[in-house]
């Protein structure tokens, strides 16, 4: 009895540290093809000893998404993958098989941590031998790229989160002698002023509540950045175009800012004609 249950004991155990061999692994990435779009592309991998069966992915998602089997090695020292896709399982084309390109492909570990990834070139073939395609794989554990994928779509959403809570109004044009009112919420007020459009030497004057802040300033694609502490009441903001530039009229874009509320406003000046904007605070 003691026989037998020693046997069945040595058999789980050995069992057991046999699985513990094999490793599969699911990667997902890109096959790049020159003067082609990238494709989607995808290994379920199994590894034993050195040796590897699986499947690819080409296309996932699309009309022509086609599933392949692979076999290869794997060599430990040189964290090298070595491997060809044999036969077609699966495919949404309804391409003739015999057209299909089989991928032989090498793809090797590059760098740590994190951002460990398998690279690598491949050739395709078709079944008579000839070549068919070339070009690169870059492959990431599905595990690993599912934990970036979610920690960018949190990103992102937080990102679209606070931009929701900017309220951000339409363009407002102002004219030679335009005058425009706006209800303020905030102490101060955050001004950015440039030249959205070509840099042409456009010039202005910016004057608030009769103190010149700016004097024949020079309006470029880098935004200028001014913070006004504003007084109770009307706040007058006067903007004028001190010379035309190359391409009349002045032109100069800005963003008043209040809190989380933006107002965008161009001006469009003659020479020596100006805007004004009212705070009410």
């Amino acid at each position: 009895m003691k026989k037998k249950v020693f046997c069945i004991v040595f058999f789980l155990i050995t069992t057991l540290l046999s699985a513990q061999k094999i490793h599969q692994t699911y990667y997902s990435g890109i096959l790049t093809v020159k003067d082609r779009f990238p494709l989607a592309f995808e290994l379920e991998l199994t590894e034993k000893k050195g040796i590897v069966n699986g499947f690819s992915i080409t296309g996932k998602g699309t009309e022509d998404e086609t599933v392949s089997d692979i076999s290869g090695i794997y060599n430990r020292n040189t964290k090298t993958f070595k491997l060809k896709e044999t036969q077609v399982i699966s495919t949404k084309s309804e391409a003739d098989l015999n057209t299909f390109c089989y991928i032989h492909m090498e793809l090797t570990e590059k760098g740590k941590f994190k951002l460990k990834r398998y690279e690598g070139f491949f050739v395709g073939l078709f079944n008579n031998g000839d070549t068919c395609a070339t070009g690169e794989i870059i492959l990431i554990e599905k595990e690993k790229l599912d934990k970036i994928t979610k920690k960018i779509e949190k990103k992102v959403e937080k990102e679209v989160k606070r931009k929701s809570k900017n309220e951000v109004l339409n363009t407002k044009v102002l004219n030679d002698g335009d005058d425009m009112y706006i209800n303020w919420n905030s102490d101060n007020l955050t001004i950015f002023i440039w030249d959205a459009n070509t840099e042409d030497g456009d010039k202005i004057d910016l004057v608030i509540n009769g103190k010149e802040i700016l004097n024949n300033f020079s309006t470029t694609k880098k935004r200028k950045k001014i913070k006004y502490k504003l007084k109770e009441g009307k706040n007058k903001i006067e903007i004028k175009a001190t010379n035309l530039g190359v391409n009349p009229p002045n032109t100069s874009r800005i963003e008043l800012l209040d809190n989380k509320t933006k107002y965008p406003i161009i001006t469009q000046l003659q020479i020596g004609k100006s805007a004004i904007i009212t705070i009410v605070k």
